[in-house]
């Protein structure tokens, strides 16, 4: 609408200039080299028009020309690009879906469209890896290494071989030439804690843990995890070589920014040269975080005393906390021992329903013992303990491995301060189905085990295990 409005317009401007020109006539005449032109007002606007128009149109002519050509080349080039950062895509798509012979072909369609080394290094490298080309895999990430703006994704492939093939002190190296470059990122951080802590450089591990804390690349809370978790392997270090004193600072630290961490408050409370101040940390910790080996620690500062006043110790250390399991098996296990029965069966009843694990279970059955040396119903319950779930142990968040003693890094897969205390995943276990009467398998035939899931849900039977340390 706005562009016929304008055409009007310019419709309207002519006509009337041509109006104009009609109603006042004249007469052009033009004295050049001994010629004589004479023409009307009117023929003369014209044919300064057609000039107009002709030099106009030689003009954009000459410009169409003299740009055509680089355009067509620009063209080109766009479209190869298009088919090589498309050639690209496909090539990481491949690499994600496992297919490394499509990604190997695509990486050379790419590099051969696109030109550009860093951009297809990272591919060529992934499409070595997924076949199983680990020196080409390596040469590529080392030739990104020439690059600024390819050398940290480099170094990081270079890591994560040198993690795979557990060489430890060259994923140190690359780590620590990495860090420089990219010192925000998670994982670099959490690699450079893990290589350490892994070799007993606490110290480092915490440096850098404090410098993340400082540029706030770590949450709070966070940080003062991963601070207790360091110091508590520091005191655990100088307690082993015999160096009390510095074991006792560390752990103190420790403690102060962890009270939940029961690992370092079980150690603060053996070095505490008073057995007061050993017992309120004890119940400090107790009443956020309760333990096993802050009962044992607890039972141990108490001493060689009668079983009724262990039962009062525990029953002091539970006091503000009763309601927990922790706290109801402790006062379980020390009431069985005073002979306390009803207690005992008060607390195991609670905790057979809020948390029946085997250990609940064999106490039932160390309680059947004790009181009526029934051992009929000792063995029922054993056998119900061995079907029961398993019971807390510090489990590993990355690989899901159980061990039964804290440590900062897992055994398993190395990662840093991964280690809870929580219930393991649950254990399916084989059981052997019983026979039927057709088909039965004949005497000196081995009857087939069936996995039989706890649970309703059919899963792939798996089997515990356990790591110490």
């Amino acid at each position: 609408m706005r562009r016929a409005i304008i055409f009007f317009i310019e419709v309207a401007i002519v006509a009337a200039l041509a109006v104009w020109l009609a109603n006042r006539p004249g007469v052009v005449a033009i004295d050049w080299q001994g010629w004589r032109v004479e023409t009307s007002l009117g023929v003369m606007a014209l044919i300064l028009l057609v000039v107009v128009v002709l030099a106009a149109s030689l003009y954009a002519g000459w410009r169409w020309l003299r740009r055509k050509p680089g355009e067509l080349l620009a063209s080109g080039r766009h479209r190869r690009e298009a088919a090589g950062y498309r050639a690209l895509t496909d090539g990481l798509a491949a690499v994600a879906a496992g297919d490394a012979a499509a990604a190997r072909k695509l990486v050379r369609k790419a590099d051969s469209l696109l030109n550009a080394p860093p951009l297809t290094l990272l591919l060529s490298a992934q499409a070595a890896q997924l076949d199983g080309d680990e020196a080409t895999a390596q040469r590529c990430f080392e030739q990104m290494l020439e690059r600024p703006e390819t050398e940290f994704l480099g170094l990081r492939g270079l890591i994560l071989q040198a993690l795979r093939d557990d060489d430890d002190a060259r994923a140190l190296d690359y780590a620590q030439r990495a860090y420089p470059l990219q010192p925000s990122a998670p994982w670099l951080l959490d690699t450079l804690v893990s290589l350490h802590s892994k070799a007993g450089r606490w110290r480092a591990a915490q440096k850098l843990v404090e410098e993340a804390q400082r540029r706030k690349r770590l949450p709070a809370e966070v940080g003062r995890r991963h601070q207790a978790a360091l110091l508590t392997e520091r005191a655990h270090s100088a307690f082993s070589g015999g160096s009390l004193s510095d074991a006792f600072e560390q752990v103190r630290k420790a403690h102060d920014l962890d009270p939940a961490h029961p690992p370092a408050a079980e150690l603060l409370a053996r070095l505490v040269a008073d057995d007061g101040r050993a017992r309120k940390v004890l119940e400090r910790t107790w009443r956020v975080a309760p333990h096993p080996v802050l009962s044992a620690a607890y039972l141990d500062i108490v001493g060689d005393v009668p079983p009724l006043d262990r039962y009062r110790a525990i029953s002091q250390l539970t006091k503000e906390n009763t309601s927990h399991p922790e706290s109801r098996f402790a006062i379980a296990e020390a009431a069985v021992t005073a002979k306390l029965w009803g207690e005992a069966k008060q607390q195991l009843d609670a905790l057979e329903t809020a948390e029946p694990t085997a250990r609940v279970y064999r106490m039932w059955a160390r309680l059947a013992e004790a009181e009526t040396q029934d051992d009929v119903a000792a063995r029922r319950w054993i056998e119900r303990a061995a079907e029961a779930e398993a019971d807390k142990a510090w489990v590993c968040a990355s690989c899901g491995t159980v061990s039964d003693d804290w440590s900062a890094v897992c055994g398993h897969c190395g990662s840093f301060a991964t280690l809870s205390w929580k219930q393991p995943p649950r254990v399916h276990r084989a059981v052997i189905a019983p026979p039927i009467a057709a088909g039965a398998p004949a005497a000196g035939e081995v009857e087939p085990a069936v996995a039989t899931p706890i649970d309703e849900t059919p899963e792939v039977e798996v089997e515990e295990t356990r790591q110490i340390g």
